[in-house]
């Protein structure tokens, strides 16, 4: 795979350069602190090493800077005899040559394995972004799969007991569904409904009992069958049986109130009659969790 941006792996700017001068004057320091010892020996093998590090640190570009600045430098002071530029002999040619030989053959070598390494990592990076989409493609294949899931169980579950479901909330989602004739039946003006929900039409014992319903992150009562009191138009509250559901999915999870009238072989009252519920020992409907992913 040809990747054009592998040559770029060194960071622009001109800090670079200003680096590799600083590196090849290092150099020349401890070139002349070590003088002394090694007069004439090893003039520059140093400013060697400073080019291999420069090339390591910069790239190419610096480290051909650093190699140009450093043959008259080392040339000029390490090599008999000294600070003399009036004598060039054999002896500066060799050592020059030999500079020139062994120098840009380790620059190259190093810009050729800067380069692949950056390329791997450039290679690294373009996977792990198309396994992070893939991954994110398929979270959203998963949801859409339990939208439908959900989907089809909540309309079972609404066209079987769509005359008795007044309340159909999911606080994730901050949807909240308050049927219009129950609502009329209880009194509640719609304003207050808007602002306080379901919460106005019961009891505020039951609401409080119920408050994890309201809430995203709060204790949710247990499904089944609950006994509500609910307001009527006299402003009175009458006690009506109600059967909970909860319906599971990664939206957050729905929460389905209805009105039961008593056992299951007995008729499902309309919601807007508020029928009175029977004794809670006289169901025998056992409630099942549809649609949990």
């Amino acid at each position: 795979m040809d990747i054009r941006n592998a040559r770029r792996w060194a960071e622009p700017g001109a800090r670079r350069y200003v680096g590799a001068l600083l590196v090849v004057l290092a150099a020349f320091l401890v070139r002349s602190l070590l003088h002394p010892v090694l007069d004439h020996s090893m003039p520059g093998i140093f400013f060697t090493c400073a080019v291999i590090i420069v090339e390591f640190m910069w790239g190419l570009g610096p480290a051909i800077m650093a190699m140009i600045i450093s043959i008259p430098i080392f040339d000029f002071f390490f090599v008999p005899p000294f600070r003399d530029i009036g004598q060039f002999d054999r002896r500066d040619v060799l050592i020059v040559s030999g500079f020139l030989l062994i120098t840009p053959l380790a620059v190259a070598l190093i810009e050729r394995l800067r380069r692949a390494q950056y390329r791997a990592e450039l290679i690294a990076d373009v996977a792990q972004t198309r396994y992070e989409m893939l991954l994110r493609a398929e979270n959203e294949r998963m949801l859409l799969s339990d939208s439908v899931q959900l989907g089809n169980a909540l309309m079972t579950y609404l066209t079987k007991h769509l005359d008795s479901i007044f309340y159909l909330s999911n606080p994730v989602a901050h949807y909240e569904y308050i049927d219009e004739h129950f609502r009329r039946a209880t009194g509640v003006a719609p304003e207050v409904v808007k602002r306080e929900g379901l919460r106005a039409m019961l009891h505020p014992e039951d609401a409080q009992r119920l408050a994890g319903l309201f809430t995203a992150d709060g204790e949710r009562p247990q499904h089944g069958a609950h006994n509500l009191r609910i307001r009527t138009r006299d402003g009175s509250y009458e006690m009506c049986h109600c059967e909970l559901q909860y319906f599971r999915a990664h939206v957050g999870t729905y929460v389905i109130l209805r009105l039961h009238a008593g056992p299951t072989v007995r008729p499902v009252a309309p919601a807007q009659t508020l029928t009175p519920a029977a004794n809670a020992r006289d169901v025998n409907e056992t409630p099942v969790v549809s649609g949990g992913i």
